[in-house]
């Protein structure tokens, strides 16, 4: 094929009109690529909220979002084009302006995923919405409470063993380790009694500090009865024994609530059948019962949150142990998530461990003995995060079937604060010399028993039928990410303190 030339004349009237048009298009792209970061933000469809403004009005608007992960003193925002749905709120550096000059009569207003924006009188408003971080709020409040600053060190990924305070903490530094959950950034206390300080007074009972939960609640487990107290060990650390369900010969009793068993006329219920949440199992009762009845904890449901729920991942992992290939159905040899991120496929504990604090965390459809079996945590199946979050009726999120917001520790959370498969020891703050149970289920066995891990007396792990009644009962709880405090520590000697007015 030829190229065919152009005349000296044409070739000449065109550049002229090439360079024109190359110089508007060069003005356009230019003035498009300033506005960029607002027409981003402006035209968005907000997947995750909505703002309501005139665009006549309003023609530029720009958000940021605190880092939840920054060690940095001052806070550090990052641009963000969605409106976050959860562990936020609006900054009081938020403004608008016109000409560069601030608008006093502006109302900026972040309720229920949405931005609301009045009173805007002129044209060509400019708007920064700012969203600062709960967690780090939280973390604020603690650290002056205290009178001292947190270490920060990362969660070690993959966990290999029991904490270790000479090799993780070697300078005996109060450390808070970080690790995502369901909500943004975590921060858990993670290490033995001498070096955290975790101890809180709440509704006349003593309690300790899990983490701070990425949406800035704060998770705690029972401690003992009464304020001041100080047992670290022993049957005052729990509110009494119970099985966990009192029947266990099918899978649907490894849930907190459970749902249909198989029966002679129908053997096999679908997944969605065998777990359905119906009927609070006997754990779950027992709670209810302190919690109404000796806890007295009725009075103080306003500072507890029931939207950041306890997870009882019941998501069925083909291969978790051999043979297990069950579909977590009847008496299907079933296994469940939390196993196998603590042991092998052989029935061996793994040497690299990797608990997760994302309910709903999507696993591997193999459970190999390497490292690159695992899959990255990332990605949530909305599906079992609904179904194993347990949260309260009016929550907004998780499953919703809870009377009261208290429910019970995970595997995963006990591993995160120092435990280590079936390595035996005590140096880590939630060994208390006793037998609990965890909500994480094990797996259905062969042999017609559910299963599900509790925290042995000699500080291992342990994975016991659900109709056991060896094992205590630590209930738990989340404070709102608005709780304040009149003072504390955190020491057992001095324990932060809740203030709930009295």
């Amino acid at each position: 094929m030829k190229l065919k030339g152009l005349s000296k004349e044409k070739d000449k009237k065109l550049f002229i009109y090439g360079f024109i048009v190359c110089a508007i298009l060069f003005i356009v792209i230019n003035y498009i690529t300033s506005l960029a970061r607002y027409r981003n933000t402006e035209s968005i469809e907000l997947a995750s909220g909505n703002i309501s403004y005139n665009k006549a009005d309003l023609n530029i608007i720009a958000m940021y979002q605190e880092k939840d992960d920054s060690t940095k003193e001052e806070k550090e925002y990052v641009s963000i084009n969605k409106i976050p749905t959860v562990g936020y709120k609006l900054s009081e550096d938020s403004y608008c302006e016109v000409n560069g000059e601030p608008i006093e009569e502006v109302e900026i207003e972040y309720l229920n995923s949405e931005i609301n924006i009045s009173h805007l009188t002129e044209k060509g408003t400019k708007c920064y919405i700012y969203f600062d971080s709960l967690v780090k709020e939280m973390l604020g409040k603690l650290e002056t409470s205290k009178g001292s600053k947190y270490t920060i060190d990362a969660m070690p990924n993959p966990i290999t063993g029991m904490y270790d305070e000479n090799t993780e903490n070697p300078e005996h530094k109060e450390k808070l380790y970080t690790t995502e959950d369901n909500y943004g950034t975590s921060y858990v206390f993670r290490g033995n009694n001498s070096d955290v300080n975790n101890w809180v007074t709440f509704a006349n009972h003593t309690w300790r500090i899990i983490r701070i939960n990425g949406d800035g609640t704060l998770r705690l487990i029972y401690q003992c009865a009464t304020p001041g107290c100080t047992d670290t060990i022993g049957v005052n650390t729990q509110i009494g024994k119970s099985t966990y369900n009192g029947k266990g010969n099918d899978n649907t009793y490894v849930g907190y609530y459970y749902g249909t068993a198989h029966t002679d006329e129908k053997p096999s219920p679908s997944y969605e059948e065998a777990h359905s949440n119906s009927t609070p199992s006997t754990i779950a009762k027992a709670i209810n019962n302190w919690y109404s009845g000796t806890g007295a904890m009725t009075d103080y449901t306003n500072y507890l949150d029931g939207s950041t729920g306890f997870c009882n991942d019941r998501v069925v992992v083909k291969e978790v142990w051999d043979g297990y290939e069950g579909n977590g159905t009847g008496q299907s040899a079933s296994g469940y998530g939390p196993a196998s991120r603590l042991l092998t496929k052989g029935g061996t504990w793994r040497k690299n461990q990797y608990p997760t604090l994302k309910c709903g965390a999507v696993m591997p459809d193999t459970n190999s003995t390497e490292e690159e079996g695992f899959k990255s945590f990332d990605e949530i199946n909305p599906a079992a995060l609904k179904r194993d979050l347990f949260t309260t009726s009016n929550s907004g999120r998780g499953n919703e079937v809870l009377t009261n917001p208290v429910g019970l520790i995970t595997s995963d959370e006990v591993a995160m604060t120092g435990a280590f498969g079936v390595t035996v020891g005590a140096n880590y703050w939630l060994y208390t010399n006793q037998y609990y149970w965890t909500m994480s289920p094990f797996r259905y066995n062969d042999t017609g028993s559910a299963l599900m891990f509790d925290l042995h007396e000699n500080g291992r792990f342990g994975t016991p039928s659900v109709g056991d009644a060896t094992p205590g009962v630590r209930p738990v709880i989340n404070l709102n990410a608005d709780t304040e405090f009149t003072g504390g520590d955190g020491k057992s000697s001095n324990p932060f303190v809740v203030n709930t007015g009295n």
